[in-house]
């Protein structure tokens, strides 16, 4: 399982040992920060934005690769993929627009009404019912992915900035955010309020993450070196541990039992829920600080589990003492220490508190947790009901044929290490695993791999057609939309053409009131030619009657 951290450049570190085992440089030279990173929901995929420039997505499956470079959505600030698929990601831009880019098809299906300011948040809520989206002016969007209307419009309380935003994954109502007055709050978005809000922070909140185990237990990291924990249905911190440096970003595992911090000088620190005073393993990760930190998804939980810590680098669970500020029941398994009275039902039961934190060591499969436990378990059953016969030997070389897996290869899922007191009188399983193998023969084997099969691939092309019938449904959505569009286009440019029409007929019109006052002036450019005549006329007859008095007088 890998931890991505991201500064001016994405490393992919193997956890817990945190050794780089990818490193990725978006463009040919370092420009600032990256912006923001998002995995699939399967973990093989990474998207990011750098400082500049346009997205990438990166593959991890087997080698680093570039998968894609995103250059029909300029200025992107952000960016996160969908929860129930990889081929879909959300884009939020400099410009307050909101795009879900198709990856495999390389263009846009949907955009959302426009902010006011930058987008510099955007997450997904469980189901993919809603995206949500933070401004640079503090206001969270919440747009419906199915309407691609908006929903409502959120804000921190007692302030005006948005610096971190998450919603859950797993409850589809709950959106956490921080605010640069050091504001932590979760908002319910079934009813558009606020469902928690406290003053946690004495310096801007840096980074927020949900429990994945447990909704109602959230962390927060602040500028002020220190992180918090919240109890949100009851209302109250806690806990509040300080550090040596500020922290940057936080995230759980999958599993919910660690959680990883990054720090303004660039290391990264991981920490075990069950105590949480002292980290438990600490690496460098950048030379600067660690802007984002993000735990590989994966949909296979045992794969999960495979690459959890080792008991060699975790403080001895019995040695840990309960944090003086830890005093909810909502940390539960976190950081429950056992009673005397669990101790003892542990040790009667014939289990050891140092079985490890597999599920079938602590119920007594403690043999490796392999398949060879079962069939040892199998055989040493059989061997106590039923007595022998010829069937037990036959059955016994159907068991060695179904060996179809590694016994080394197998390893159990990670569960507590404590159970609750009455855990003895959960009966072994030892008896449904022999009544489940006793008449299992090859040809049943071969049936349930073929019948297996055949589902796979019948979910397979059921989703094939799914998407082909959605790209279809889309593409003649656009087809109609964009003939509309022509249709209201070639509309408009009639009826101006008609209105020009319209006003030369008007001008051409003799009753027009235009062509009246046309007339009018002619009329009167006529009589007043008339006059200067009369006038000239007069002067004319003036002049020649002064010459012959003048004459007269001589």
């Amino acid at each position: 399982m890998f931890v991505a951290s991201a500064s001016t450049t994405v490393k992919f570190h193997e956890f817990p040992n945190g050794n780089v085992m990818h490193h990725y440089q978006p463009g040919n030279k370092v420009e600032g920060p990256i912006r923001s990173i998002s995995w699939s929901r399967d973990g093989n995929w990474l998207s990011l934005v750098p400082f500049s420039g346009h997205a990438d997505v990166v593959s991890v499956k087997d080698q680093l690769k570039l998968i894609r470079t995103i250059q029909d959505v300029d200025e992107p600030s952000c960016v996160a993929f969908l929860n129930s698929t990889k081929k879909l990601i959300a884009l939020g831009t400099k410009g307050g627009q909101v795009f879900i880019y198709d990856i495999k098809m390389k263009n846009t299906t949907k955009r959302f009404p426009r902010a006011s300011s930058l987008i510099s948040h955007v997450d997904f809520t469980a189901k993919d019912t809603h995206c949500v989206a933070g401004c640079t002016n503090g206001d969270i969007l919440l747009f419906s992915n199915t309407t691609n209307n908006l929903s409502c419009t959120l804000r921190v309380p007692k302030s005006r900035s948005v610096t971190s935003l998450r919603a859950n994954r797993f409850k589809r109502n709950l959106i956490i955010g921080g605010s640069n007055e050091g504001i932590v709050v979760v908002w319910d978005s079934n009813v558009n309020k606020v469902k928690f809000t406290m003053e946690a922070h004495k310096a801007p909140v840096t980074s927020v993450a949900f429990s994945p185990v447990n909704s109602d237990l959230v962390v927060s990291t602040g500028s002020d070196r220190q992180f918090c924990f919240y109890d949100i249905i009851d209302s109250k911190r806690i806990a509040s541990v300080p550090v040596e440096n500020n922290i940057t970003a936080v995230d759980f595992s999958p599993e919910g039992t660690y959680f990883v911090m990054g720090s303004q000088n660039g290391r990264v620190y991981i920490y075990d829920s069950r105590n949480i005073q002292e980290p438990v393993h600490s690496f460098s990760g950048h030379t600067s600080a660690v802007k984002h930190l993000i735990f590989q998804r994966s949909l296979d939980s045992k794969s999960a589990s495979s690459s959890s810590i080792s008991d060699d680098s975790i403080v001895p669970i019995q040695t840990l003492e309960e944090p003086s500020n830890c005093d909810s029941d909502i940390f539960g398994m976190f950081i429950q220490i056992p009673s005397n009275e669990m101790v003892e039902s542990i040790k009667t039961s014939g289990n050891s508190m140092e079985a490890g934190d597999s599920f079938f060591a602590a119920l007594g499969l403690d043999k490796n947790n392999t398949l060879e436990s079962f069939q040892q378990d199998v055989s040493t059953e059989s061997t106590k009901k039923w007595p022998e016969d010829k069937n037990n030997s036959a059955q016994k070389s159907t068991h060695d044929k179904i060996g179809l897996v590694d016994s080394k290869q197998i390893q159990m899922s990670s569960t507590p290490k404590f159970f609750p007191q009455n855990f003895k009188n959960i009966r072994s399983p030892s008896y449904t695993v022999n009544q489940g193998y006793a008449n299992l023969t090859l040809s049943d084997v071969q049936t349930v791999i073929k019948e297996t099969v055949k589902e796979d691939v019948k979910a397979t092309l059921e989703e094939i057609r799914t998407d082909i019938k959605f790209q279809a449904t889309h593409t003649t959505y656009q087809i109609k939309r964009m003939l509309l569009d022509f249709q209201m286009a070639m509309v408009r440019e009639f009826i101006k053409v008609e209105n020009f029409c319209n006003s030369i007929r008007d001008d051409l019109t003799t009753d027009s009131p235009r062509h009246a006052e046309n007339n009018y002036l002619m009329e009167e450019n006529e009589q007043l030619k008339k006059r200067i005549e009369f006038l000239e006329q007069q002067v004319a007859f003036l002049t020649v009657t002064d010459q012959a008095q003048m004459e007269q007088h001589k």
